[in-house]
């Protein structure tokens, strides 16, 4: 028993020192790793052309030109814009028309999709007046107050500045087309302001 003991020391003691040297080599060897990741890559040398120079040079001397936005100087309303404004308040709500048919409890007014009138045909014809107001001449807006904007002006849409010279102050606001540029666009603004003209958009 003695000897089995002995032996068994002198194994572990072996192993031991085989196992030291490898831990020594395993730190070495992460330190590396971690001296190498820190290093910087080296820098391959790229040949670069004239063109690409040029190119370079080019960039450098040309600025981009920021163009501002032109702001609309909307001061005061014509007096007859005044009046129209007060008579649009006056206006009557009219019903909401709502086509006769498909199932009412589907189409109801309150939902906005369904606040359009569509000309009943067929089995629609028997619908009764609880789907909806039909629409009829009386409940058409007064001459005076038809096609007027909210601000009490007639929109009039325009893509170029000599547009501006159809336009009557008093009466008319003009809106500007989505398709207009912004270079053209400031062109526009900066003509309606010195005219006075009520910008819409």
């Amino acid at each position: 028993m003695v000897e089995a003991k002995k032996t068994i020391k002198k194994t572990v003691a072996k192993k031991s020192e085989t196992t030291k040297p490898l831990k020594q080599e395993n730190k070495i060897v992460k330190e590396t790793t971690k001296e190498i990741k820190t290093q910087k890559p080296i820098e391959t040398e790229k040949k670069v052309t004239k063109k690409e120079e040029a190119k370079v040079e080019i960039k450098k001397n040309v600025k981009k030109i920021y163009i501002k936005k032109e702001k609309k100087a909307n001061k005061t309303k014509s007096a007859q814009a005044k009046e129209n404004q007060k008579k649009l308040d006056e206006k009557k709500d009219h019903p909401v028309f709502r086509g006769r048919f498909g199932k009412k409890n589907i189409r109801k007014k309150s939902i906005k999709k369904w606040q359009k009138w569509r000309k009943p045909r067929s089995i629609d014809l028997d619908r009764g007046l609880q789907h909806g107001f039909r629409p009829k001449i009386g409940y058409r807006s007064n001459k005076e107050i038809r096609d007027i904007h909210p601000s009490g002006y007639k929109e009039i849409r325009i893509e170029n500045v000599n547009d501006l010279e159809k336009i009557n102050i008093k009466e008319n606001a003009i809106r500007i087309s989505r398709t207009v540029g912004k270079r053209k666009r400031n062109e526009i603004v900066k003509k309606a302001n010195e005219k006075g003209i009520w910008i819409l958009n």
